[in-house]
């Protein structure tokens, strides 16, 4: 049975109408629908019926017997409503319809949408269609689509919105939301769809949000999930990976830091399976002793003869910024890790050599980068998915198609106003976005912060889920890169509650605003469930603080028999005494002797 919720009124056009909705039948974003005739083509004055859909976008309220100046006089005077005769009865509801297109008939048998080619007329009834009916408009009647449930529309819990899998791992999906927006959430749904139908998935999780999939593997029905710690290891013919690494993490070398640099890569000897780390030692170690063999006066290899040593000396930091930088990182995540003392963590494989213990289907793989500085997580992020998509773009079949999910996208994809210059996953990710539709490789994007992300990047993902958004720079970012975003829809972006958004784009056949299942059978026991109040209350130094403290007692009577003897060897120096000379002099213009 159809239900009446309101009548037509006003100026109507064939992109939108407005209705009179009676008092608590309808909500923002509810899909609605009216009896229209138009024109038949061809045919002239002939006319058909057609059933024309809608999206409630904006519902406003008023009461023509309340003016202004009665709510002036009742707030001045301090009167309650109930003591006067005004009505709080008679308040009109006034809903506008965004119109999505027209059909033949309400049962959307075939629920191909066609251009409303003439207006609503006015008075017409305006009914809410049955929930059958408009799951069939919303995701099409052929039972062969593979699709990704999402959540339902809101206000039609009896409604399931649910995105094309196809357009998702093809044409790349952006979800955005402010902290506390539910992004997390809507991207667990996503991927648990994901994983139901087996679909690889690589993901880059800077903070260990993600790991909670491994915890719940069962519960999800994954095929296999794997944690990954970075680590990478050098093989003879991937020496390059160093280049990369220094090329990413450090300096930009000049032409004759390169050959100086190519020269060590040569003459250094590498053991099978080295880790970044031990090579890089061993480079450091090799470019040392030419320094010190330099500054001896002995004898180097000829092809270093017109070397300077400042080209020696820069490759030697450059060396040694990336050697201490990854070392101390490596132990940052050690660290980390071991919090987690139930999952099971694995040396990230060698993408180059072994991308099929990265990608496999049914397979989920969890690049758990916490404890690593952003230059690092984008260095790896930049590399591990350069080589993946190498293998796909080169058809070797070594690998299947994959999704990939890159969380705190803003740090990764950065817009001009944030710097690119130190973020090497840029070009990387811009390049996967632009071509990985031909070869398989998909990206899901994750930002609380849109307006930090660079824009070309981005207005290449087709579909788009966004959540609550407040910052303005944020909103009209967003409404920057989603063609098809109306100005209502942008205004409602503040207004939702955490796990309602927006979804639009190729995904879905029109704008829609949908309330994102939450899956409580995935949240995490050891993960983001964290008490420091009771932390701090309960708070003891670690055992190498109590031991940092216990050296310190040790050592204060030490340091306090040896005051005297500093004081009297000042005393007969007359270091003290020197050194107010030589500030007086300064004072006076006097430049000291000996400076």
């Amino acid at each position: 049975m159809l239900l009446k919720r309101g009548t037509v009124n006003g100026f109507t056009r064939t992109d939108k109408y407005a209705f009179i909705l009676k008092s608590m039948q309808a909500r923002l974003g509810d899909i609605v629908a009216c009896r229209a005739e138009v024109p038949q083509p061809g045919r002239d004055g002939a006319k058909e019926t057609v059933i024309v859909w809608g999206r409630i976008s904006a519902i406003s309220r008023f009461n023509p017997f309340f003016p202004a100046e009665a709510a002036q006089e009742l707030a001045e005077e301090g009167i309650a409503l109930h003591d006067t005769v005004l009505s709080t009865t008679r308040d009109h509801l006034e809903a506008e319809v965004l119109i999505l297109g027209a059909t033949c008939s309400l049962d959307v048998d075939r629920p191909y949408l066609s251009p409303l080619s003439y207006p609503v007329k006015p008075a017409s009834e305006v009914l809410q269609p049955p929930a059958d009916a408009v799951t069939k408009l919303l995701t099409g009647s052929d039972e062969r689509r593979v699709l990704l449930r999402v959540g339902t529309l809101i206000g039609r819990p009896d409604v399931p919105i649910s995105l094309s899998a196809k357009e998702v791992v093809s044409r790349h999906l952006a979800i955005l939301a402010m902290t506390g927006g539910g992004k997390t959430v809507a991207a667990r749904r996503i991927l648990r769809e994901l994983i139901k139908i087996n679909y690889p998935l690589i993901i880059f999780d800077p903070h260990g949000d993600y790991l909670g999939i491994y915890e719940k593997r069962e519960t999800i029905g994954a095929r296999s999930v794997k944690l990954f710690f970075p680590r990478i290891r050098v093989h003879d013919d991937s020496k390059d990976t160093i280049s990369d690494l220094i090329a990413k993490m450090g300096s930009r070398l000049t032409d004759p830091q390169l050959q100086f640099y190519h020269y060590l890569l040569s003459a250094t000897e590498l053991r099978a399976g080295a880790t970044a780390t031990e090579y890089l030692e061993n480079l450091l170690r090799h470019a040392q002793n030419i320094q010190g063999k330099r500054r001896r006066k002995e004898s180097v290899p000829d092809e270093l003869s017109d070397t300077r040593d400042m080209t020696i000396a820069a490759v030697t930091r450059n060396l040694h910024f990336v050697h201490q930088t990854l070392l101390q990182m490596e132990a940052n995540n050690e660290r980390l890790r071991d919090r987690f003392s139930t999952f099971s963590f694995d040396e990230m494989p060698d993408p180059r050599h072994e991308p099929e213990k990265l990608v496999a289907p049914g397979q989920v793989s969890i690049f758990y980068l916490a404890g690593y500085d952003h230059l690092a997580q984008s260095a790896i992020v930049s590399m591990v998915l350069e080589q993946l998509f190498s293998h796909r773009a080169r058809l070797s079949g070594g690998i299947p198609p994959f999704q990939a999910v890159i969380e705190e996208a803003h740090n990764f994809i950065p817009s001009r106003a944030e710097g690119t210059e130190e973020t090497p996953s840029l070009l990387t990710i811009r390049k996967v976005i632009t071509e990985g539709r031909k070869f398989g490789t998909g990206l899901i994007l994750i930002s609380q912060r849109p307006a930090r992300l660079d824009e070309t990047t981005l207005a290449q993902c087709n579909s788009f889920l966004v959540l609550r958004l407040v910052n303005p720079k944020d909103k009209n970012f967003v409404r920057s890169v989603m063609e098809n975003l109306s100005e209502s829809d942008a205004n409602i972006l503040q207004s939702f509650a955490p796990g309602e958004g927006l979804v639009s784009g190729q995904a879905v056949r029109f704008p829609l605003l949908v309330k994102i299942d939450f899956d409580e059978d995935l949240r995490s026991g050891a993960i983001g469930d964290e008490d420091f109040i009771n932390e701090v209350a309960t708070w003891k130094p670690g055992e190498s603080q109590r031991r940092k403290e216990r050296a310190q007692e040790l050592l204060q009577p030490m340091l306090a028999a040896t005051r005297p003897i500093e004081l009297a060897r000042g005393a007969v120096t007359g270091g003290e005494g020197v050194r107010e000379s030589r500030v007086r002099r300064k004072k006076k213009g006097v430049r000291p002797a000996g400076f």
